[in-house]
């Protein structure tokens, strides 16, 4: 099973956290404003992605991952 998470960072973004592979190549393919922060790697090989997102793309990101934002 693939762990999707997506949170509130501030106002304006939200963070979105993918060990999909599918889901990291949909965003690098069709998702231009999902600005990636940071690379999970283990022994050189990349196991996850977490993504900055603009709040105003909340719904996409949503479908995308199929989950709904974290609350605190």
């Amino acid at each position: 099973m693939n762990n999707n998470a997506l949170w509130r960072l501030d106002a304006d973004n939200l963070a979105a956290y993918t060990e999909d592979r599918e889901v990291m190549r949909k965003i690098r393919r069709s998702y231009p404003d999902f600005v990636p922060m940071a690379t999970y790697e283990k022994d050189g090989v990349i196991f996850g992605r977490q993504y900055r997102v603009p709040s105003a793309r909340k719904r996409s990101a949503r479908h995308l991952l199929g989950v709904n934002v974290q609350r605190a």
